[in-house]
């Protein structure tokens, strides 16, 4: 089935499992892994390292701490955002005196998805530590209402809370950052991910945000990153904890998003122009994944904005 486009399989074959867990079912794309989420709270040193297919964030208010990533010690200064791709082995080694930290993690298909600068994408996803050059861009109490938000029923609440986080990220990029460690992983850690499968990866990722909207096979990407399809939806699994079908669906539906939001083509029309063949496949993918049909997600954000923007605009 290598050469069937994902597009067509999603409704039938988006579900996964591991050996240590239960397959999740069809279209399980924002499952407690995927989910983003925030935690606001006392940081606790870590006995292990451990590693996630999330976008990491994170920013102590109140004092310095230390991880030990890919085998180095990486100071995070109090004030100072923090971002990294936590598919590479990462311990909190020392937390000082630090009270209150704001950890963020991010999945993926969100990170790419956002307007952010090439050069700082291409840093996270082939593994480096990237920090904010200029200290407290954030403060608790915006981390408390997204926090709040995301946990809302109303899907126009959780979108206001990640299309804020994602203006804090570009925020981020504009004001400067720099890089505080090399891509490097040691062997010799039990979970670490070889820098062989982070650079694969890292391929498959940049080519599914250039083509998500077109027909795409496993054996198109797989032929891009010069592999075998198999090995390549093993690695692409083993790193992101979702198989590349789900990866995709979950890009054509942020897509969606934005064109819902942000403009008044048919529904037709923006299935096919985010890689949906059909506007029935789209329809239904779309309600399962967002829990609300793509008209109702479109008359409650647009309804949201006319009220809201004016607002904004006057108190900048």
């Amino acid at each position: 089935m290598l050469n069937v486009p994902l597009s067509n399989q999603v409704a039938s074959a988006m579900s996964y499992s591991t050996a240590d867990s239960p397959s999740p079912g069809p279209l399980s794309l924002y499952s407690e892994y995927q989910r983003m989420d925030i935690e606001l709270r006392q940081p606790d040193t870590m006995q292990n390292s451990h590693w996630h297919g999330q976008v990491e964030v994170n920013l102590p208010f109140d004092d310095d701490v230390t991880y030990l990533i890919n085998g180095e010690k990486v100071t995070i200064k109090k004030g100072h955002i923090t971002l990294f791709w936590a598919c590479v082995p990462h311990q909190l080694i020392d937390t000082g005196h630090c009270q209150r930290m704001a950890i963020f993690n991010l999945p993926m298909h969100l990170f790419l998805s956002w307007p952010l600068h090439k050069n700082l994408i291409s840093h996270v996803t082939h593994g480096m530590v990237i920090c904010s050059r200029i200290e407290q861009q954030l403060t608790e109490h915006e981390v408390a209402r997204w926090q709040a938000d995301l946990a809302q029923q109303h899907p126009e609440f959780r979108q206001l809370a990640i299309s804020e986080i994602a203006l804090m990220l570009k925020r981020f990029d504009l004001l400067g950052w720099n890089s505080l460690l090399i891509n490097k992983t040691p062997k010799t850690h039990p979970h670490a991910l070889s820098k062989h499968s982070l650079f694969y990866v890292s391929q498959i990722l940049e080519y599914i945000a250039a083509h998500h909207d077109q027909s795409l096979t496993i054996e198109q990407i797989a032929e891009h990153v010069k592999l075998n399809g198999n090995y390549a939806m093993g690695i692409f699994q083993r790193v992101m904890q979702l198989t590349i079908k789900q990866y995709i669906t979950a890009m054509r539906i942020n897509h969606a998003k934005v064109l819902l939001s942000d403009s008044n083509h048919s529904i037709y029309d923006i299935a096919l122009t985010v890689g949906f063949n059909a506007s029935s496949r789209f329809y239904d993918t779309f309600q399962k994944v967002v829990g609300i049909t793509p008209n109702k997600y479109r008359k409650q954000m647009q309804a949201y904005l006319s009220d809201k923007v004016p607002a904004i605009m006057e108190s900048v």
